[in-house]
């Protein structure tokens, strides 16, 4: 998405989202500024099992009356709503200021409130998902849901700073987490004696995960797992059969099918290379 077109308000995601801020802005008031949706739903990847993120701009920092408030309904947004719908309260000079500059925000991850997060969405890439991609949710009943458009107002945020911090979290990312990650996924289900089943969420992760960041890394874009995949798949043809077959695994129903040891090592060996590549190794 890449203009301010209107949303269809009938699509799931949208329905949720706006439902959600209602409620927010039953709790919260005056307090509300904006609400934006990012993740994978401004993306277009939301899929039948995908949580809702939100972005949600205060007036003011959110006291322990107004977490005590907010809290449940994250805490009961699978059973209320059938996703689990996370947000990330910050306010307008703290978006302008950018996560580099910012102590810790109220955030909720998984549906838990964190009243001094300093991880999760409190990063480089959320805040240029917000100027590329981020969907605006009306707080009024009769606005219309639309694509965020760059420098709009509520959004303080300068596209190329965020560019730049989002290019350097990947970097980051890549060779800190990623590399990590990898030696863990080989060590649990590839070393000598293991015996943990190889799960279809390991094989989505370490295909997808890396792959879309490097796409941010050499495109300034964020991009989703679906859209990382296809980018990676484009690009490298001997893993194009697995990408597809990940890729229809994601977006298909669950079909239960089973994924082998040689599976992940074809992931494994895909995330290696998006990690050399994305941190000039």
């Amino acid at each position: 998405m890449t203009s301010s077109s209107p949303i269809d308000p009938a699509r799931e995601p949208w329905n949720l989202a706006r439902r959600f801020a209602c409620r927010l802005t039953d709790v919260l008031g005056d307090t509300l500024r904006e609400v934006v949706v990012v993740g994978s739903a401004s993306l277009g990847d939301w899929q039948a099992e995908s949580d809702i993120d939100l972005v949600c701009v205060v007036e003011r920092e959110l006291d322990s009356r107004a977490r005590d408030a907010v809290a449940p309904l994250h805490e009961k947004s699978r059973e209320a709503h059938g996703h689990t719908i996370d947000a990330m309260y910050v306010t307008r000079d703290g978006l302008a200021k950018g996560p580099d500059a910012l102590r810790s925000v109220v955030a909720t991850v998984a549906g838990a409130l964190h009243p001094e997060s300093s991880d999760g969405p409190m990063n480089w890439p959320t805040w240029l998902n917000i100027v590329q991609c981020g969907v605006r949710v009306p707080l009024a009943e009769d606005g219309a849901m639309a694509v965020v458009e760059p420098g709009s107002a509520g959004f303080p945020i300068e596209e190329e700073t965020a560019r730049e911090g989002a290019i350097r979290f990947s970097r980051a990312n890549l060779g800190q987490y990623w590399s990590n990650r990898i030696r863990l996924s080989e060590q649990i289900y590839l070393a000598d004696g293991a015996t943990h089943p190889v799960s279809a969420f390991e094989v989505e992760w370490m295909s997808l995960g890396p792959a879309r960041l490097l796409a941010t890394v050499r495109t300034g874009r964020i991009v989703s797992k679906s859209e990382g995949g296809e980018l990676a798949a484009a690009q490298w043809p001997d893993f194009r059969p697995h990408l597809t077959r990940v890729l229809e695994a994601r977006r298909g129903p669950d079909t239960g099918a089973a994924w082998s040891r040689e599976d992940l090592e074809r992931s494994l060996g895909l995330a290696r290379l998006c990690v050399d590549l994305g941190t000039g190794t």
